[in-house]
């Protein structure tokens, strides 16, 4: 992409975007549904080939199929663990990451323990998320802590345990569960949480380019959507300034922050 840099600094999984940005290149291309056929994953490869975008993110059985469609085209696969429930052991998660390594993902998108968070059993979530990041060995691990479960202190607490126990990222959702998805102002409180030191992924009704674009403004560096392709161009096919994509989904105050202070993280 047009200016793209990579910068030692950044969290695992985000890239620093001086001047001009794709939408395409915050997006993980979601297909989670259990009945996906082989088919449908191999179509989600070769849209994720066309569009370029971030990963692709399936269920741990297509990885493999993943693995072997996107090679050589600088699409991540990243798979789910303990998907969409969260309620396996710390052990249990952690031969799941295992295997999804050995089959070769690239990066996983762990569910937390939903119970032990809306406990504030600090202790449980910590070993459980360690657990999956070190099977992981050195793949990036997204900590999805369904925060529409939970009150705002609880999300600031989650964030700082991932991130002290090795996660890349904290997400919002699984989009799956009957408290709702991602909103701006989830994903901007998860931002304050973590500063500069993690990813934060926005997922969970993400359908149109200006919802996606809210999600980008409040913070989030990627974006989780089984609407990947529909998103790519909403904006047209090459890159803009970031600060003009946020301006047109309604956000001048964050657009003139990314246009003002330096590079913008994706």
């Amino acid at each position: 992409m047009s200016g793209e840099r990579r910068d030692p600094a950044a969290p695992r999984g985000v890239t620093y975007v001086p001047r001009d940005a794709r939408l395409a290149d915050f997006i993980d291309h979601t297909l989670l549904k259990a009945e996906a056929t082989r088919a449908d994953i191999e179509r989600l490869c070769a849209e994720a080939r066309t569009h370029r975008f971030a990963a692709v993110c399936v269920n741990p059985i297509w990885v493999t199929v993943c693995r072997e469609s996107l090679e050589g085209s600088g699409v991540k696969v990243a798979t789910v663990i303990d998907f969409p429930l969260g309620a396996d052991t710390p052990e249990g998660k952690g031969a799941q990451a295992a295997r999804a390594v050995v089959d070769g993902a690239e990066e996983l998108d762990m569910v937390a323990a939903l119970g032990a968070l809306r406990a504030g059993d600090w202790t449980h979530v910590a070993r459980d998320i360690a657990q999956v990041v070190r099977a992981a060995d050195g793949r990036l691990v997204k900590v999805i802590l369904e925060t529409a479960l939970l009150d705002p202190l609880s999300i600031v607490r989650a964030c700082s345990v991932a991130r002290d126990a090795g996660a890349g990222y904290v997400k919002t959702s699984t989009g799956f569960h009957a408290a709702g998805g991602a909103t701006p102002e989830a994903v901007a409180l998860m931002r304050l949480a973590v500063g500069d030191a993690m990813g934060v992924k926005a997922a969970g009704g993400i359908r149109d380019c200006e919802s996606a674009l809210r999600m980008v403004a409040a913070g989030a560096t990627r974006l989780g959507t089984s609407n990947g392709v529909a998103l790519a161009s909403c904006r047209g096919d090459g890159p803009a300034p970031l600060a003009e994509l946020l301006a047109r989904a309604g956000a001048p105050r964050a657009a003139a922050a990314a246009g003002s202070n330096g590079p913008a993280a994706y």
